[in-house]
């Protein structure tokens, strides 16, 4: 078990590394706090457009709820997940559009059991992402139409083994243990006829333990059941070191440490419904964010913090568990969700909605799968002077199963 626990750590952390040294997602909405937030999900969540709060699989991940790694049921003891993407997004305002297209890595994480009541799963995930560029013609003393370029790059990771615990017949409890680290950039550059370029850059480091908890309970029906989930975040308050850089073409004119920088994200809570028979699964979420009262950034943009109330509906066919041929194996997975932006900008509060589609094909045997998603996210308006996004995403992801279990058996 050790050996394994330290290849699939070298294996986290090698390909994460270089995924992540390039953004993976752009949004000049990332302009804002920590960048774009990303909650932990698996294959088996995006093919239903983030839902899991009260889902149980007996073959597939779900990282919506922690207290789901218990449903993974004998005989596999053993779960690895790694997938890619490519995304296109198109962004719009009144007079213009332009589209930009990226790729990456979804996400890795490697679930085993250690007894019959202790699941865990080890992962890591993008926790926020900053990846921006914008220009403007402002005013700078007596020079007229200067040419301001505002950037934004990097990425905070989170580390992560979620547990869980099956406490009684039926009742599963999980927390996730996350560790946060990575860096932002944010640059400001001006040219100017006497010079080519002033550039000054607000670099922002962090790390940070987190938590966050679920629960669910399992009715029996007959055939069927139903699963009642309940999810929560106490909030995290982040510190990170600041630094200024400014400089030149040439040279460094000033790099001088700030004092350090406090972000507050809020408390979350989600409820969750799932009717489970053997080929169907139909599951609901609603999440609810306090930004009003939680949230903080230290920065002065112009915006006011709006709770947030997320809705998320979807649908699984597992495939025939009596089937023989490889197309009665086949599963589908579809979902769609919709909630509000946690800000109020220029006066207006837009909404974010998304659906998804996918397939999980069987390899190895039915030992493995190999899962293709598509996914339609639509988030900001055109109206005043924001801008309209529109997010196409295909990921292509492979599930194996117990392949350390395998032995070759010769005649």
């Amino acid at each position: 078990m050790k050996y394994r626990l330290c290849l699939i750590l070298g294996t986290l952390f090698f390909a994460f590394h270089q995924s992540h040294s390039q953004n993976i997602y752009n949004s000049p909405y990332s302009v804002y706090g920590l960048g774009m937030l990303n909650k932990k999900t698996s294959s088996l969540n995006r093919g239903m457009a983030g839902t899991g709060i009260a889902v149980q699989d007996e073959y597939n991940l779900n990282h919506v709820n922690p207290a789901s790694y218990g449903s993974i049921t004998n005989p596999i003891s053993h779960i690895f997940e790694i997938g890619l993407y490519v995304e296109s997004n198109r962004f719009q305002r009144t007079s213009q559009s332009d589209s930009k297209s990226n790729g990456g890595i979804t996400g890795m994480n490697y679930w085993f059991k250690l007894n019959k009541a202790w699941s865990a799963t080890l992962g890591l995930s993008p926790f926020s992402t900053m990846s921006y560029k914008i220009t403007q013609k402002r005013d700078l003393g007596a020079i007229s139409n200067v040419d301001y370029l505002y950037e934004g790059t990097g990425n905070i990771s989170e580390i992560y083994i979620g547990n869980s615990f099956n406490l009684v017949k039926n009742l599963s409890v999980g927390v996730n243990v996350s560790f946060l680290f990575g860096s932002l950039s944010k640059t400001e550059s001006i040219a100017t006829s006497s010079t080519n370029a002033i550039k000054l850059e607000d670099k922002v480091n962090t790390n940070k333990f987190h938590f966050d908890f679920g629960a669910q309970y399992a009715i029996k029906l007959n055939e069927s059941k139903l699963v009642v989930g309940v999810t929560a975040d106490p909030g995290l308050k982040l510190t990170a070191s600041h630094k200024f850089i400014l400089s030149d073409n040439a040279d460094t004119l000033n790099n001088r440490k700030a004092e350090d920088l406090t972000y507050k994200l809020p408390r979350t809570g989600g409820f969750g419904l799932a009717w489970h028979t053997r080929r169907h699964l139909f599951a609901a979420d609603l999440k609810y964010e306090n930004w009003k009262d939680d949230a903080s950034f230290p920065d002065d943009q112009d915006y006011k913090f709006e709770d947030t109330w997320k809705v998320g509906v979807g649908y699984m066919y597992k495939g025939d568990p009596d089937a023989t041929g490889f197309l009665g194996l086949i599963g589908l997975r579809t979902g769609f969700y919709t909630q509000n932006y946690n800000m109020r900008l220029n006066g207006v509060n837009f909404p974010q909605w998304g659906f998804s589609g996918g397939l999980s094909i069987p390899v190895f045997d039915n030992k493995s799968s190999v899962n293709l998603t598509y996914t339609y996210d639509r988030f900001g308006t055109i109206n005043n002077s924001l801008i309209l996004q529109k997010s196409q995403k295909i990921s292509l992801e492979v599930i194996m199963r117990d392949l350390w279990g395998i032995r070759r058996k010769f005649d």
